[in-house]
């Protein structure tokens, strides 16, 4: 096989930045070396010898800065994919000036990934203060839903069932549509967190049966940290309290979605394979301006899954979020049904357009009264499955991304009408869907000697199947 070789060279002094942003937009690359001939080089004017290559020009627009920006920092109330609108503009440049191959970040077969999940807050009326549970009596009553109150109340004082104990319903719900997800539990009972509010804990035992019924029935069991963002003491033994029921690696949702500029490199060091924290309490949208799982600054292995939709969000009336000098009670969006699915199916668009995750949070009393978010919830898994998305557990939406961030692309042979795509890494993996190529051909007509592939009129799509694939295209 000819020398490996990219057809873009990079010249930028932020390694991070360029790599995580080659990581989400997955193309071949490489350092800008002086004496290899590109297409493209993409550096700031006046560093570098063209010969001839085109410049995408950083220092009229620098994407690796503002990429890594985002990406690490976050937006506020942000309902745009605002990276995935970056990578796009790159992609079309580098379209006009080289023949671009790209992995993109959605399986083959499919058109985006969503990943299920749920917060456990509260296991049963019981375990709840008199207050909490004359709160939900209050709410029930308001909405005309007398029956249920009288339930909430019964369970409390020890009769009927406990309508708050909602994973039986949640696993033949699930089970019903065909899919799973990753529940996250408090890894300790009557501990608010340091310099949390009481309010903020949670009073249940981890039950040892429930767990590996869970994990037996394909859900996966994960953290829903109290003091793993802010201490990586506290962290370990937060997982650790897991991770031993479970036997499994685990990831982490911190519980209120505490987070610091410090909490990235906490979970990291502590262990923790991904966390799902950020997002936003009071509202939907993109608030790491991706859909991507990406790996933070300063991270070795963890990646982050943002958070995008969540049903306190959506239909809550207010939430709490922390400042320096305290505690803030915000108002969330308390959208109608209708209001809220024109939200989500907004989201749901741009997964359609760009790839990605959808990443869902539906707490695990949303079943019950006073909010009946159960068919909502329902009604969204059918659109997503309508809409060929995979609808998987957190952790196997991270697997997929893993396997493809470890893939390189080399192009060791192009001229004018074969082009060969070589891929390093593990290409096939026996449990999770295909990889696959693109190729932007332009006004070529693309000739895949293959069956399966799918030929649009700007690129040819082929599944990756082996390392090395060749692909012959004529002028049209």
């Amino acid at each position: 096989m000819a020398e490996q070789r990219a057809l873009i060279g990079v010249k930028y002094d932020d390694t991070y930045a360029v790599e995580e942003t080659f990581q989400l937009f997955k193309i071949p690359w490489e350092w800008y070396d002086p004496s290899h001939t590109y297409d493209v080089v993409i550096a700031r004017r006046g560093e570098v010898d063209l010969a001839g290559a085109y410049l995408v020009d950083l220092s009229e627009k620098d994407y690796f800065a503002e990429i890594a920006r985002i990406l690490n920092e976050g937006l506020p109330h942000c309902h745009e994919p605002v990276v995935e609108v970056l990578i796009d503009e790159l992609r079309q440049i580098l379209k006009e000036h080289t023949l671009l191959v790209e992995i993109p970040p959605v399986p083959w077969g499919y058109s985006y990934i969503v990943a299920l999940t749920h917060d456990v807050d509260i296991t049963s009326v019981r375990e709840r203060r008199w207050v909490s549970v004359g709160y939900a009596v209050y709410q029930c009553l308001r909405k005309g839903m007398v029956k249920d109150a009288v339930r909430i109340l019964g369970a409390k004082c020890g009769v009927g069932k406990d309508p708050w104990n909602c994973f039986e319903e949640w696993m033949r719900l699930e089970e019903e549509l065909g899919v799973r997800s990753t529940w996250f539990f408090l890894p300790e009972k009557g501990k608010a967190g340091e310099g949390a509010p009481a309010i903020r804990a949670g009073y249940y035992d981890l039950d040892p049966e429930l767990i590996r019924t869970l994990i037996d029935g394909g859900w996966e069991v994960g953290v829903h940290g109290l003091d793993n963002w802010r201490d990586v003491g506290a962290a370990r033994e937060e997982l650790r309290r897991v991770t031993d029921l479970t036997g499994n690696e685990a990831g982490t949702r911190v519980h209120w979605l505490l987070f610091d500029r410090d909490s990235w490199k906490i979970l990291d060091e502590a262990g923790y394979s991904y966390d799902s924290t950020f997002g936003y309490n009071d509202d939907v949208g993109f608030r790491a301006g991706t859909m991507q799982p990406y790996r933070p600054r300063g991270c070795e292995r963890l990646l982050e899954v943002p958070l995008n939709i969540q049903d306190l969000g959506l239909f809550g009336t207010f939430c709490w979020l922390p400042h320096d000098a305290g505690w803030d009670r915000v108002p969330c969006l308390h959208l109608s049904e209708d209001e809220a699915k024109k939200r989500c199916a907004e989201i749901f668009q741009y997964a359609q357009q760009y790839g990605g995750v959808v990443t869902l949070l539906w707490h695990h009393e949303s079943l019950s009264p006073p909010h009946r978010w159960d068919v909502f919830y329902y009604t969204l898994i059918e659109i997503t499955l309508r809409g060929k998305a995979w609808v998987v557990p957190a952790h196997l939406a991270c697997d997929w991304y893993c396997m493809r961030r470890n893939i390189r692309i080399y192009i060791p042979k192009k001229d004018d009408h074969t082009i060969i795509i070589e891929l390093a890494g593990d290409v096939v993996n026996t449990i999770l869907p295909r990889l696959m190529i693109r190729v932007f051909a332009g006004p070529k007509n693309i000739k895949y000697p293959c069956s399966d592939h799918y030929i649009n009129h700007d690129y040819l799509d082929i599944p990756c199947e082996k390392h090395l694939i060749e692909a012959n295209f004529d002028d049209a």
